[in-house]
């Protein structure tokens, strides 16, 4: 059998590719619940979480989860939340992350490796050898550019904590998850307007000189693995040494394994699009503590909407071209967190990518 094990990625988390291509590691971060942005307001909680919607699920496969369900489902019942979260993972499983250390493996050492790892990079355009601050295509839109580059928009040079990686790292990180395999490429752009729309990074009070680093950023990050198998594995380790966890996945009767990795606060979906820009990005601050030096917390430097002052020309470009009808996932719509229906509609809230 071979099937294709769709991921997705979103909220409050890093990635960073190896030196040699091989390896992104994905670097979720804890934000406890006192945890105040430069203006002084408390920045909304957010759960790190694993949801699978598999046909069958061996191993620590809960899909009636209470704080879970209430978390993503937080306008219903506690009694319609639990349905809610069971149907969206159908044979799958759903896991709150904290102090893990995840990898995707094959289940069976007979079982033909997974493929290796290809970072979608090659296919954003330029003008004059200055890259587009817009995607135009859908597939120029997979480039992984597209995600947050914190790195261009310290303040001062800011060099990433190599703790992050130790086996035991700081407690910024609450799960990393280590991808080696498959396809990973930016899946959705947030949505500012009815057109794709760049954002450029300045401090949260508007004080200081902004970035000149200005383009549309993802909101979600996307992976397909084929594996040439029955199924595959997900394994949680502890960074403690604690006991950990395994989730062994098989495709339902479409042949789909989705898996989607979020590190989000608690929402409602809007009833409709909205119309209004979406809040600048608060939690952008905390990616800060990731540098070796942080830098003084108010001089960070955070989403918002539209281009920089002085910023290349774009096109007109209605942001549904670039999101055609085929992304779609069933894990997703039934968290009610597929593109165009999500937080990104009220607030900034992008992963980030190291260097």
């Amino acid at each position: 059998m071979t099937f294709v094990l769709k991921l997705f990625f979103s909220g409050l988390m890093a990635f960073i590719p190896s030196q040699d291509g091989q390896e992104v590691t994905v670097l979720l971060l804890n934000v406890p619940h006192d945890y105040q942005s430069s203006d002084s307001t408390s920045l909304a909680h957010h759960k790190p979480l694993l949801i699978a919607r598999a046909g069958s699920c061996s191993g620590d496969c809960p899909t009636r989860d209470a704080d879970i369900a209430q978390f993503l489902y937080a306008d219903q019942s506690e009694s319609a939340a639990l349905d809610s979260l069971e149907a969206a993972v159908g044979g799958g499983g759903a896991w709150e992350l904290s102090g893990s250390d995840l990898s995707i493996r094959k289940t069976s050492t007979n079982d033909p490796d997974l493929p290796a790892l290809v970072i979608r990079n090659d296919v954003r355009g330029s003008v004059n050898g200055v890259p587009n601050i817009i995607p135009t295509t859908s597939a120029e839109r997979e480039d992984l550019s597209w995600v947050a580059g914190l790195q261009k928009v310290c303040p001062v040079a800011c060099t990433l904590n190599t703790d992050v990686f130790d086996a035991q790292p700081p407690s910024i990180v609450a799960a990393r998850l280590h991808l080696r395999s498959g396809k990973v490429f930016t899946y959705s752009i947030a949505r500012i307007g009815s057109n794709v729309t760049p954002v450029h990074f300045e401090q949260l009070d508007g004080q200081g000189t902004p970035s000149s680093y200005s383009q549309a950023i993802a909101t979600w990050v996307g992976g397909e693995i084929e594996v040439s198998a029955d199924d595959v594995e997900i394994v949680d380790e502890k960074f403690n040494g604690g006991t950990g966890r395994t989730m062994t996945l098989a495709p339902d009767s479409n042949g789909k394994v989705e898996l989607a990795v979020i590190n989000l606060p608690p929402f409602v979906p809007p009833s409709s699009a909205a119309t209004a820009p979406p809040d600048p990005g608060k939690h952008f601050e905390a990616y800060y503590e990731l540098a070796e030096t942080p830098p003084s917390q108010g001089s960070r430097l955070v989403p918002k909407p539209g281009a920089v002052s002085g910023a290349p020309s774009y096109d007109e470009v209605d942001w549904h071209t670039i999101h055609p009808t085929g992304l779609w996932s069933d894990l997703l719509n039934a968290l009610r967190m597929n593109i165009g229906r999500t937080v990104y509609e009220q607030t900034l809230c992008p992963p980030t990518t190291w260097p």
